[in-house]
Order: C-alpha cells, then sequence, then structure tokens
C-alpha cells in the first residue's frame, strides 16, 4: 500500500476540487502511454484542498479502507493498479487556494455538428481538462433547458493519452439525466467513453 498527500487548488470560483484535476493526480506518476484499461470515477464532491491518495496492486486492499470521494484504476505494464482518494479534513487547510480557469479557452475552439463535438486547434489544458470542457460545452447546448448543472462523474479509457488536438466526441446516450455516455474519439480512433451527471439545482 502506498499513500501520498496531495493538495489542490480550487479553479475559478469553483466550491469544489475539478474532477480533471482529482483524475490527473492519480494516474500521475506513471507515463501515459504506459497505462491500459483506466477506470476512473468520482463519486462525491471534494471540497477541501488536502487529499490522500491510496493506491494498491490488491482490489482487496483498497476495497478494505471503505468509501472514497473518487477511484480510479488501471493496468501499469500489464499489472493492475487500484488507487482511492479520500478528503483528510485534519490537514485541511480553512482557506482555498484559487487559480484562474477560463474554459471558453477550450470550448471556443470547438464545433458542433449536432450529436459531435470537435476541436479545431490545440487545446492549452490537459487532455482530461479538454474533453471535461468539450463535453460539458456539448451536453449545454443539446439540452439548454437541463434543470441542473452538468458534472463529469466517470471515464473509461483503453489507454492513456495526453493528445491536445485531434479530439471528438460523439454523443450516445442520456438516462433520464441520471448519467449521459459519449465516444472519446482521438485522431479518428475511439479509445474510450466520458460520462456526466446532471445535479439538480
Amino acid at each position: 500500500m502506498e499513500i501520498r498527500e496531495i493538495t489542490f487548488r480550487f479553479k475559478g470560483e469553483r466550491e469544489y476540487i475539478q474532477g480533471p484535476d482529482i483524475y490527473n493526480a492519480m494516474v500521475k506518476g506513471p507515463r501515459n502511454a504506459d497505462l491500459t484499461d483506466i477506470r476512473f470515477s468520482v463519486h462525491e464532491f471534494v471540497k477541501v484542498s488536502t487529499c490522500k491518495i491510496f493506491s494498491s496492486t490488491s482490489k482487496e486492499e483498497i476495497d478494505k479502507l471503505g468509501h472514497f470521494e473518487a477511484r480510479c484504476q488501471y493496468c501499469h505494464n500489464g499489472l493492475p493498479v487500484w488507487l482511492g482518494l479520500r478528503t483528510d479534513p485534519d490537514t485541511a487547510s480553512g482557506e482555498k487556494v484559487r487559480e484562474p480557469y477560463q474554459e471558453e479557452r477550450v470550448t471556443s475552439l470547438c464545433r458542433i455538428e449536432v450529436d459531435e463535438i470537435t476541436l479545431d486547434g490545440m487545446s492549452p489544458f490537459s487532455f482530461i481538462e479538454t474533453i471535461v470542457a468539450m463535453n460539458k460545452h456539448h451536453l449545454q447546448t443539446l439540452f439548454p433547458g437541463a434543470p441542473g448543472k452538468w458534472v463529469f462523474t466517470r471515464i473509461d479509457l483503453i489507454h492513456g493519452c495526453n493528445k491536445k488536438e485531434g479530439l471528438k466526441l460523439v454523443f450516445r446516450h442520456n438516462v433520464g439525466f441520471r448519467l449521459t455516455k459519449s465516444d472519446v474519439v482521438v485522431d479518428g480512433v475511439k479509445i474510450g467513453d466520458i460520462y456526466f451527471s446532471l445535479v439538480r439545482s
């Protein structure tokens, strides 16, 4: 079992830590090219900056620890790894350190054609930040009257990716706004699925 502590920054005026930042923290270390069968999910909002990430090559060891705000699993050079992220209120600072985040730097590069959204250009952000911003923008366009806020809840990827261009998402399903699913396409090849949920206002 490996345990590491991490301190996040809040993006813009958000009162929770962005899912992409949690994803990037949990897969940090191994090269993206060495990761396969990635499964990442967020189970509740992370509202404090200091967290602990637990990782193990034993799923049972992670499961015994109980509840996590976010979970991740992947294979690193063929070896399965399971991770869980838990907030650490005992060491969390009351002060929220913030940094600017302008999603429009991604969305302004996007082209929407009904069920598809395509990035026309180079994103200034990481792969996961980019596709999350793209999907949120797409869902807001597809369902302008949706009563709530779209949040990133899960992603499944065949392999790691750090591309910032050649990205496209294809909307597939909406299960009563509880869960939406879109294909993640890179350079014309599907590499996974991204899921969002609508948090009611």
